[in-house]
Protein backbone atom coordinates (compact mmCIF):
# COMPACT_ATOMS: atom_id res chain seq x y z
CA UNK A 1 0.00 0.00 0.00
CA UNK A 2 0.64 3.59 -1.39
CA UNK A 3 1.96 5.81 2.14
CA UNK A 4 0.17 9.39 1.58
CA UNK A 5 2.58 12.03 0.65
CA UNK A 6 5.68 13.54 -1.36
CA UNK A 7 7.53 10.65 -1.45
CA UNK A 8 7.18 7.33 -3.31
CA UNK A 9 7.05 5.07 -0.23
CA UNK A 10 4.97 1.97 0.27
CA UNK A 11 4.43 -0.70 2.65
CA UNK A 12 5.32 -4.07 2.32
CA UNK A 13 4.73 -7.57 3.69
CA UNK A 14 7.65 -8.27 6.21
CA UNK A 15 9.79 -11.27 4.51
CA UNK A 16 8.86 -15.10 6.11
CA UNK A 17 5.81 -14.09 7.80
CA UNK A 18 2.71 -15.87 7.09
CA UNK A 19 -0.27 -13.36 6.70
CA UNK A 20 -2.12 -14.24 10.42
CA UNK A 21 1.19 -13.37 11.59
CA UNK A 22 1.53 -9.40 10.17
CA UNK A 23 0.39 -6.66 12.25
CA UNK A 24 0.65 -3.13 10.78
CA UNK A 25 3.74 -2.51 12.92
CA UNK A 26 5.78 -5.30 11.03
CA UNK A 27 5.11 -3.94 7.41
CA UNK A 28 8.52 -2.42 5.71
CA UNK A 29 7.89 0.89 4.76
CA UNK A 30 10.45 1.61 1.59
CA UNK A 31 11.11 3.41 -1.85
CA UNK A 32 10.65 2.47 -5.57
CA UNK A 33 14.31 1.33 -4.93
CA UNK A 34 13.70 -1.18 -2.24
CA UNK A 35 15.54 0.75 0.59
CA UNK A 36 13.82 0.77 4.01
CA UNK A 37 12.85 4.43 4.68
CA UNK A 38 12.12 3.77 8.82
CA UNK A 39 14.09 1.30 11.29
CA UNK A 40 12.44 -2.36 10.86
CA UNK A 41 13.68 -5.93 11.84
CA UNK A 42 12.28 -7.21 9.11
CA UNK A 43 13.49 -7.90 5.56
CA UNK A 44 11.79 -7.49 2.56
CA UNK A 45 10.99 -10.45 -0.23
CA UNK A 46 13.17 -9.47 -3.40
CA UNK A 47 10.46 -11.37 -5.66
CA UNK A 48 7.47 -9.25 -3.64
CA UNK A 49 9.47 -6.18 -3.80
CA UNK A 50 10.20 -6.47 -7.91
CA UNK A 51 6.15 -6.83 -8.58
CA UNK A 52 5.00 -4.14 -6.40
CA UNK A 53 7.19 -1.87 -6.64
CA UNK A 54 7.40 -1.93 -10.32
CA UNK A 55 3.37 -1.17 -10.44
CA UNK A 56 3.87 1.54 -8.24
CA UNK A 57 6.69 3.09 -10.41
CA UNK A 58 3.82 3.32 -13.05
CA UNK A 59 0.61 3.44 -11.56
CA UNK A 60 -0.39 6.36 -9.70
CA UNK A 61 -3.97 5.21 -9.17
CA UNK A 62 -2.75 2.26 -7.86
CA UNK A 63 -3.00 3.27 -3.74
CA UNK A 64 -2.92 -0.63 -2.97
CA UNK A 65 -1.50 -3.87 -4.65
CA UNK A 66 -2.27 -7.52 -3.64
CA UNK A 67 -0.37 -10.16 -4.98
CA UNK A 68 -1.40 -13.60 -4.33
CA UNK A 69 -0.43 -17.19 -5.25
CA UNK A 70 -4.09 -19.08 -4.70
CA UNK A 71 -4.54 -22.37 -5.82
CA UNK A 72 -7.81 -21.15 -7.70
CA UNK A 73 -5.67 -17.90 -9.64
CA UNK A 74 -2.84 -20.26 -10.60
CA UNK A 75 -4.89 -22.73 -12.28
CA UNK A 76 -6.88 -20.52 -14.20
CA UNK A 77 -3.71 -18.25 -15.02
CA UNK A 78 -1.97 -21.43 -16.48
CA UNK A 79 -4.64 -23.06 -18.96
CA UNK A 80 -4.91 -21.73 -22.32
CA UNK A 81 -7.66 -19.31 -22.70
CA UNK A 82 -7.22 -18.30 -19.06
CA UNK A 83 -10.38 -16.84 -17.18
CA UNK A 84 -13.64 -17.22 -19.28
CA UNK A 85 -16.86 -15.58 -19.15
CA UNK A 86 -19.09 -18.35 -17.00
CA UNK A 87 -19.61 -16.51 -14.07
CA UNK A 88 -21.30 -13.04 -12.96
CA UNK A 89 -17.84 -12.92 -10.73
CA UNK A 90 -15.81 -13.27 -14.14
CA UNK A 91 -17.59 -10.23 -15.08
CA UNK A 92 -15.75 -7.93 -12.53
CA UNK A 93 -12.54 -8.74 -13.83
CA UNK A 94 -12.63 -9.92 -17.57
CA UNK A 95 -12.73 -6.25 -18.68
CA UNK A 96 -10.03 -5.03 -16.77
CA UNK A 97 -7.91 -7.99 -17.26
CA UNK A 98 -4.72 -8.60 -18.41
CA UNK A 99 -1.76 -11.65 -18.01
CA UNK A 100 2.17 -11.63 -17.53
CA UNK A 101 4.34 -14.49 -18.74
CA UNK A 102 6.15 -16.28 -16.23
CA UNK A 103 9.47 -15.53 -16.39
CA UNK A 104 10.84 -17.53 -13.10
CA UNK A 105 11.01 -15.68 -9.98
CA UNK A 106 10.60 -12.04 -10.24
CA UNK A 107 13.94 -11.19 -8.67
CA UNK A 108 15.45 -9.44 -12.25
CA UNK A 109 15.06 -6.09 -12.59
CA UNK A 110 15.01 -6.66 -16.25
CA UNK A 111 10.89 -8.23 -15.44
CA UNK A 112 9.89 -5.09 -14.43
CA UNK A 113 9.58 -3.57 -17.74
CA UNK A 114 7.46 -6.22 -18.98
CA UNK A 115 5.35 -6.77 -16.55
CA UNK A 116 4.66 -2.84 -16.08
CA UNK A 117 3.61 -2.82 -20.02
CA UNK A 118 1.69 -5.96 -19.39
CA UNK A 119 -0.69 -4.25 -17.10
CA UNK A 120 -0.80 -1.31 -18.62
CA UNK A 121 -4.17 0.33 -17.39
CA UNK A 122 -6.27 -3.00 -15.92
CA UNK A 123 -6.48 -3.48 -12.47
CA UNK A 124 -6.72 -6.98 -12.75
CA UNK A 125 -3.69 -9.81 -13.62
CA UNK A 126 -3.19 -13.10 -14.01
CA UNK A 127 0.30 -14.55 -14.20
CA UNK A 128 0.07 -18.16 -15.88
CA UNK A 129 1.90 -20.39 -13.00
CA UNK A 130 2.66 -18.12 -10.39
CA UNK A 131 -0.85 -16.41 -9.08
CA UNK A 132 -3.03 -13.20 -9.47
CA UNK A 133 -2.43 -9.80 -8.93
CA UNK A 134 -5.13 -6.57 -7.92
CA UNK A 135 -4.54 -3.46 -7.48
CA UNK A 136 -6.96 -0.19 -6.45
CA UNK A 137 -7.26 3.65 -5.18
CA UNK A 138 -7.71 1.50 -1.34
CA UNK A 139 -7.03 -1.66 -0.12
CA UNK A 140 -10.61 -2.39 0.26
CA UNK A 141 -11.03 -1.68 -3.68
CA UNK A 142 -7.64 -3.75 -4.31
CA UNK A 143 -9.34 -6.54 -1.71
CA UNK A 144 -12.45 -6.67 -3.47
CA UNK A 145 -11.24 -6.78 -6.90
CA UNK A 146 -9.13 -9.86 -5.58
CA UNK A 147 -11.88 -11.46 -3.70
CA UNK A 148 -13.93 -11.32 -7.27
CA UNK A 149 -10.86 -12.58 -9.44
CA UNK A 150 -10.35 -15.31 -6.96
CA UNK A 151 -14.30 -16.57 -6.83
CA UNK A 152 -14.18 -16.39 -10.65
CA UNK A 153 -11.35 -18.49 -10.97
CA UNK A 154 -12.83 -20.88 -8.21
CA UNK A 155 -15.88 -21.44 -10.00
CA UNK A 156 -14.45 -22.04 -13.68
CA UNK A 157 -12.50 -24.91 -11.80
CA UNK A 158 -15.63 -26.36 -10.46
CA UNK A 159 -17.26 -25.79 -13.98
CA UNK A 160 -14.25 -27.29 -15.41
CA UNK A 161 -14.40 -30.53 -12.96
CA UNK A 162 -18.02 -31.21 -13.37
CA UNK A 163 -17.54 -32.41 -17.63
CA UNK A 164 -20.22 -30.75 -18.32
CA UNK A 165 -21.04 -28.07 -21.41
CA UNK A 166 -20.72 -24.48 -19.81
CA UNK A 167 -23.14 -21.95 -20.49
CA UNK A 168 -20.63 -18.94 -21.40
CA UNK A 169 -22.08 -15.13 -20.98
CA UNK A 170 -22.38 -13.25 -24.23
CA UNK A 171 -19.99 -10.51 -24.77
CA UNK A 172 -22.26 -7.44 -25.00
CA UNK A 173 -23.38 -8.58 -21.35
CA UNK A 174 -19.42 -8.87 -20.26
CA UNK A 175 -18.87 -5.55 -21.65
CA UNK A 176 -22.04 -3.66 -19.48
CA UNK A 177 -21.87 -5.73 -16.60
CA UNK A 178 -18.42 -4.47 -15.59
CA UNK A 179 -19.59 -0.59 -16.31
CA UNK A 180 -22.83 -1.33 -14.35
CA UNK A 181 -20.65 -2.59 -11.44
Amino acid sequence: AKVPGPDAHFLINPYGMMFDEITASSLVKIDLTGRKVMDSPYEINPAGFTIHSAIHEVREDAKCVIHLHTKATIAVASVKGGLKPWSQYSLFSLPSLSYHSYEGLAVDDNERKQLQDDLGDTNHMLLPNHGGLTLGPTVGDAFMRFYDLERACDIQMSLMQSGQEVIEIPEPIVKGIYEQA
